[in-house]
């Protein structure tokens, strides 16, 4: 055998194993299910999708322990983390996938019956189950799986990418109207009457303390109610 990458393969890994109860692989932290019990997310389930999406293929399963494998290599070091799966039943009887809102639902207490249970870690992506309420009896038994996000990455297929303008449509814009420019703020058609300062400076009266309105005085220095005073007393005598 020529290809001394293969020759190594050949060989086997070492029989000592490194055993990790956190790992990080494509953009999700995952921990054993030993490790995740007590804490506030749960992180050790997993998904391998099959050939078919949403078909009996897609696997679901709990991490129980994460190994390193490591292969004697003269050429470079060659390691490789497996997760040691517990699987639950990928049939119509352990799992249910809703044909309209692509939902699915596993059977908690029904197993894959075939010993299968190493993946690699890099292969997997990371989910957690939740129970159905206990009102719902038709679902006893039954949880639903929810698909989390991997940090760090975007989803091209969940993200609507905006197109940006371009030069073409831009020069569709409507001609640029001039304004006169402002150069004071009095309109001069409006026809306003100027007030004379001088006359506004010799304004003198009194404010009515009970309505708070000013009487004007006239030029001899009396003011408005004083000719009503005048005639009331002339009217009376």
């Amino acid at each position: 055998m020529r290809n001394q990458h293969l020759r190594d393969l050949s060989l086997g890994p070492l029989r000592c194993v490194k055993e990790w109860h956190t790992f990080f692989a494509n953009g999700y932290k995952f921990h054993t299910h030993a490790w995740s019990q007590g804490k506030r997310t749960i992180n050790s389930g997993v998904h391998v999708t099959g050939l078919i999406e949403g078909g009996e293929d897609d696997f679901y399963g709990v991490i129980k322990h994460m190994y390193e494998v490591e292969y004697n290599s003269s050429t470079a070091e060659k390691k490789i983390v497996l997760f040691y799966c517990d699987w639950f039943d990928p049939s119509r009887i352990g799992t249910r996938v809703d044909s309209k809102y692509g939902t699915v639902d596993i059977r908690m207490d029904k197993r894959y019956v075939l010993f299968d249970p190493f993946i690699i870690a890099h292969n997997v992506q990371q989910v957690y189950y939740v129970p159905y309420p206990a009102s719902r009896t038709d679902k006893r038994g039954w949880c639903v799986v929810i698909k989390t996000k991997p940090r760090g990455r975007i989803d091209s297929n969940d993200v609507e990418v905006e197109v940006p303008y371009q030069v073409e449509e831009m020069s569709h814009v409507n001609e640029i109207i001039e304004v006169e420019e402002v150069i004071r703020l009095q309109d001069i058609q409006a026809g306003l009457e100027e007030v004379d300062p001088i006359n506004v400076s010799s304004f003198e009266g009194h404010m009515d303390e009970e309505t708070n309105e000013w009487d004007e005085w006239d030029e001899e220095g009396e003011s408005e109610d004083d000719h009503g005073d005048e005639l009331e007393n002339s009217s009376s005598e």
